[in-house]
């Protein structure tokens, strides 16, 4: 799956341009672009356990996925979101816009992951150093092509800089969120996991994971933070991982975008109707099936 800065710069990008969205969801980016981000980061929550994962990860990402993370990912990730979907659209937890927005942002992550994951596993494969790990290719995979689409998209590195740490901002109030996760937002992801996977994590664990959101955020848009900064000799990776001849991965992010804002019509559709049945969540099924995501460390 691509790395968490590639799916925050994809939330900003359908919020930049609404036009092919339905017109609730593009007024819900708008208005709560925080819960977006939060919905977009959702699946990879978990590995910021708590301080020493927050600060653990910019410099050294983890050797292996954390346990929710890959229940997350592996389970059945489209289920849990037509779950979430259906308790904000009850109305009763969150408000309308900042679940709708925290909807938009979890499926921006889905159709990102399943359009980019084959492109990453075969990059992974094709340039995995000596003594890497698949878990470790593919996440110098993502790192890279996060960081060269960064670049290309602003003109500039941010890593390191003050620039990246607004991209972190997950919550209206700004500043380090103590209250971690809103109650109600918590209530609908405790409720979807447990239908959907059977288990639940607790409200502390969310609320670490949304503080070691907020700190991992602000390590890397300090200086610390150029420690994972693109080195000065890139181009290689450029060639290699980004864009050549035989390679645009610019251009599949596009196409993963198109394919994010088909994904949110057909969620905004299901919402819209207000019937859950099995039968209607077969329907969503076949036009967005069901598949096991790979967990990221970038």
């Amino acid at each position: 799956m691509p790395a968490l800065l590639l799916h925050l710069a994809a939330v900003e990008r359908l919020t930049a341009d609404s036009r092919s969205l339905p017109p609730a969801i593009a007024r819900a980016l708008d208005e709560d672009l925080e819960y977006a981000r939060l919905g977009a980061a959702l699946l990879d929550l978990p590995r910021f356990d708590g301080l020493s994962g927050a600060l653990r990860e910019p410099l050294r990402p983890a050797a292996a996925p954390t346990r929710y993370a890959q229940l997350f990912h592996l389970r059945a990730p489209v289920a849990f979101g037509l779950k979430v979907a259906e308790l904000v659209s009850l109305g009763a937890l969150v408000g309308a816009e900042a679940g709708l927005a925290f909807v938009s942002g979890y499926f921006c992550h889905l159709a990102l992951d399943r359009a980019l994951q084959p492109l990453e596993d075969r990059l992974a494969a094709a340039h995995r150093l000596p003594g890497e790990s698949p878990w470790e290719a593919r996440s110098r995979v993502q790192w890279t092509q996060a960081l060269l689409y960064l670049r290309e998209l602003h003109g500039e590195d941010l890593v390191g800089t003050p620039a990246l740490g607004s991209r972190f901002q997950v919550s209206k109030r700004g500043g380090i969120p103590f209250g971690g996760m809103g109650g109600g937002l918590y209530e609908i992801v405790r409720l979807a996991s447990r239908d959907v996977l059977g288990e639940a994590p607790s409200k502390p664990e969310v609320d670490g994971w949304v503080r070691g959101l907020y700190l991992y955020g602000r390590v890397l848009s300090s200086p610390l933070g150029r420690a994972r900064a693109l080195p000065a000799w890139s181009n290689l990776s450029t060639l290699e991982l980004y864009r050549s001849s035989e390679l645009d991965v610019a251009e599949e992010i596009d196409a993963a975008l198109a394919e994010a804002r088909r994904v949110l019509g057909r969620v905004s559709e299901y919402m819209a109707r207000r019937s859950f049945t099995r039968r209607a969540r077969a329907r969503f099924l076949e036009d967005v099936p069901e598949a096991a995501l790979h967990p990221s460390a970038a």
